[in-house]
């Protein structure tokens, strides 16, 4: 009787620890965000967001990645382009496939944000927008 209740806790120890570990190699995956939510932290960081832009279809920041096509913002005569994917490993998946197809360009200046299930660029060097756009992002995070 002994014996078997010892192994009954050997194989509840193993089981608890496999899945612990499952756990950490997969985290869940945080709130998934929607489009609403993201331009009203934007917006709240006194960035004003303009839908009216004129870029060229070839333009690699707004070219669908993985079947999303982004929502393309002018921001201060910089481009502010928002893609919401499904989930977060999809958001992964999104931005490999946007490195792969400018692997080989000469791409401009560009700061990525990525936040669970959202990839933003912004195509500027301009360092304070830069940082409320980052500072927007935290704070959406937080609110999870």
């Amino acid at each position: 009787m002994i014996r078997k209740l010892l192994f009954l806790i050997l194989v509840i120890s193993i089981m608890g620890a496999c899945s612990q570990q499952e756990t950490e190699e997969n985290p869940t995956e945080g709130k998934n965000f929607t489009l609403e939510e993201v331009e009203t932290v934007i917006t709240e960081q006194g960035i004003e967001l303009d839908k009216e832009t004129d870029l060229p279809s070839e333009n690699v920041f707004i070219q669908k990645l993985n079947g999303i096509t982004p929502e393309v913002y002018n921001v201060k005569g910089h481009t502010l382009s928002l893609y919401v994917f499904p989930s977060t490993r999809d958001r992964e998946k999104g931005l490999q496939r946007f490195e792969e197809k400018t692997a080989r360009a000469e791409v401009v200046e560009h700061k990525a944000y990525e936040l669970n299930n959202i990839l933003m660029f912004y195509i500027s060097d301009d360092e304070n927008i830069q940082n409320r756009l980052f500072e927007a992002l935290e704070e959406l995070d937080a609110s999870k």
